[in-house]
């Protein structure tokens, strides 16, 4: 499947302190599939506390929006959900995504993956 952006949104009982537990395997099997880990683990534990401290407090978390290949990116909005966007492997995006939907499976945390929903992207075709 080729998308430019793999949506997760979450069932309307999800609240942002109900990822607590899923986040940590959730922000690292997105750095690792992406293949942005960085070599000094102390500053992902440090990303991972800010997100988790956001999440505690039942807010939305930052995410992953540095420069690189792929961003996880949680919007503002009122539902609870975020997004994996990737500038130019379209193919690794599907991937990803299905690969972080595999994370939260786990944890039991229902929800739904969509496609290609950024407003910006859709007037643009490759």
């Amino acid at each position: 499947m080729r998308a430019r952006s793999g949506h997760i949104k979450f069932d309307k009982k999800v609240r942002w302190k109900n990822l607590v537990s899923a986040f940590r395997p959730l922000f690292l099997k997105f750095l690792e599939e992406t293949q942005q880990m960085p070599e000094d683990m102390e500053s992902v534990d440090v990303l991972i506390e800010e997100n988790l401290r956001d999440l505690r407090n039942n807010r939305k978390p930052e995410g992953y929006n540095r420069e690189g290949s792929m961003r996880m990116i949680f919007p503002i909005s009122n539902q609870v959900e975020f997004y994996v966007y990737g500038r130019g492997k379209v193919l690794e995006v599907a991937r990803v995504t299905e690969q972080m939907s595999r994370v939260l499976q786990k944890y039991r945390l229902k929800h739904t993956i969509e496609w290609d929903q950024l407003k910006l992207l859709a007037n643009k075709k490759e």
